[in-house]
């Protein structure tokens, strides 16, 4: 904090620095859906613009903005002049320094507020190894199915209620289980079943609609939800909204598309998601199915194989 202090003391008292600072507190709320990949004042709810009066001269001026999620170095030159990455190194510093004295204001106000971008979601689920989906529909108690994913094991399995089934992909194997008999089953993968099996195993796991950010339409809108009617409560989240349209195949009408994720607030990994949809614009959304996402231990998917009652014979699904 007295580091912190010293920088914003010494910011305050270079009146004749020539360098002028902006800023302003943006409505959090709503938020652009791709990032750019220079991202160190993501989630800030802050607007901040930075001018070089010194370096004006009538040919140039530099301008630094940063926004929540997004920097970037604007330049004004003459015609047919460019300075590009020239600016960049200059301003960036500046944009630093007047970051720090907001970041001071907002420490010193009490103030904490958080933006979610839609790509940050995709590159935490990135860093997950082992995954636990339910899905429910809509008012009903039982899950339709339960998934474990698990690219520690190199294995999925899959409960339907009736049967378990689990795809050893380290040596190439599916086993199945019969709930009521407790009858086992095993057959070998084909090569082409391997390849099929672990595309399902690829992220997002069919947690988000799109494979990847860059899929998501661009007229797509991702909103924060702070909807009191809302009736789902669960502990430290925040509510995200991803809206769309798909045109309904051979046909002119579209169907409204929506994804709702309750997203931890310290990771930002969905603890449930929602998936609705309707097919006016004037209508209310139908909700179609429910998913609970659980992030265990690689022990812990060890455990729900060996209680399914498939064992398999790889090393990784052994006791260390």
């Amino acid at each position: 904090m007295q580091e912190l202090h010293n920088t914003v003391y010494s910011i305050l008292h270079r009146a004749e620095s020539g360098i002028v600072t902006c800023f302003k507190v943006n409505d959090a709320t709503r938020h652009s859906i791709v990032s750019s990949s220079d991202e160190i004042y993501k989630d800030w709810p802050i607007e901040v613009d930075v001018f070089d009066t010194s370096r004006e001269t009538g040919t140039t001026k530099a301008k630094e903005t940063v926004a929540v999620g997004l920097v970037k170095a604007e330049s004004e030159p003459e015609p047919k002049q460019r300075l590009g990455v020239h600016v960049r190194p200059l301003i960036k510093p500046m944009a630093a320094a007047a970051a720090i004295l907001i970041m001071a204001l907002l420490v010193f106000r009490g103030v904490v507020v958080k933006a979610v971008d839609l790509d940050r979601i995709y590159a935490t689920l990135e860093r997950i190894r082992n995954i636990h989906i339910t899905t429910y529909a809509p008012e009903k108690p039982e899950p339709t199915q339960e998934v474990w994913i698990s690219t520690e094991l190199n294995a999925k399995m899959l409960n339907t209620g009736p049967q378990y089934v689990l795809w050893d992909l380290t040596n190439k194997t599916v086993k199945s289980k019969d709930s009521d008999t407790d009858a086992v089953k095993t057959a070998r993968l084909s090569e082409y079943r391997l390849v099929e099996v672990r595309s399902t195993m690829d992220i997002p796991w069919g947690l988000l609609s799109f494979n990847n950010i860059a899929a998501v339409p661009q007229h797509a809108q991702w909103e924060r939800v702070d909807d009191e009617s809302i009736e789902i409560a669960i502990t430290d989240t925040v509510i995200y909204d991803l809206t769309w349209t798909e045109k309904i195949i051979g046909g002119d009408s579209v169907v409204y598309k929506k994804w709702r994720g309750y997203l931890d607030t310290e990771t930002t990994l969905p603890k449930r998601i929602e998936r609705w949809e309707k097919f006016s614009e004037e209508e209310g959304y139908e909700l179609l199915t429910v998913t609970e996402v659980a992030y265990p231990k690689t022990d812990e998917v060890r455990t729900a194989i060996r209680d399914a009652g498939l064992y398999v014979s790889t090393a990784l699904l052994r006791e260390p």
